[in-house]
């Protein structure tokens, strides 16, 4: 059958990688215990370091074909989507301005809007209280009703749209008090942030680390 003598390179690695996941597994059930079963796992090891090499050496030859293409797209569209970003940033930066203005009028006119329906509701209700002629009652109910539409047309101009969106932005003011709540909410995350920053300043000695000498198979 055509193929058999010569299979795909991704077959042949994988009989010889499961062959030597065999040879480990059934190597390394016990202990070393002499010089013979060193030895013997090292030249296993040489053998399981060079089929990593060559599986990962074959896979970046059959995979570069689809990187070139796939670079040869991305470098193509790159500057296309780049200008329209900027063109999008440009647009946006000189609408911001505006509708940052008609946000502050629209504000405005909610503020005044609530002010007026405050006086009315509380001319209204004063009315009521202080009242007992019916008519006199009648007007101020009125009054409690068209405050009312007041309040709802107030609402309605908050809720009207401007075009702008709201971002949360996080600026640390306080490094101090921030790094104290972090110790007392989330040491966790703390413990390996600074893990990972002592480990990048290696061999640097910093202040609190202890640098620990370990031996490890080669």
């Amino acid at each position: 059958m055509k193929g058999h003598n010569n299979p795909p390179p991704l077959e042949a690695m994988s009989l010889h990688i499961e062959d030597l996941f065999a040879l480990v597994s059934g190597s390394t059930a016990a202990p070393v215990t002499n010089d013979e079963q060193e030895a013997a796992l090292d030249a296993l090891l040489d053998d399981v370091r060079k089929a990593r090499k060559d599986a990962d050496a074959q896979r970046a030859a059959e995979k570069k074909p689809h990187d070139d293409a796939a670079n040869a797209v991305q470098a193509a569209w790159k500057p296309l989507l780049a200008r329209l970003d900027m063109g999008a940033d440009a647009l946006k930066a000189a609408l911001t301005p505006y509708r940052e203005a008609r946000q502050r009028a629209k504000n405005e006119a909610a503020r005044k809007a609530r002010e007026e329906a405050e006086a009315k509701q509380h001319a209204a209700q004063e009315a009521l209280r202080k009242s007992d002629d019916l008519e006199a009652r009648f007007e101020a109910e009125a009054q409690l009703k068209q405050a009312s539409k007041l309040v709802s047309s107030a609402n309605k101009i908050d809720r009207s749209a401007t075009g702008l969106r709201t971002y949360q932005v996080a600026e640390v003011a306080d490094r101090k008090a921030l790094l104290q709540h972090v110790m007392r909410t989330d040491p966790d995350a703390l413990a390996d942030w600074l893990a990972e920053y002592a480990r990048k300043a290696l061999p640097a000695q910093l202040p609190g680390v202890t640098i620990r000498i370990e031996k490890r198979a080669a």
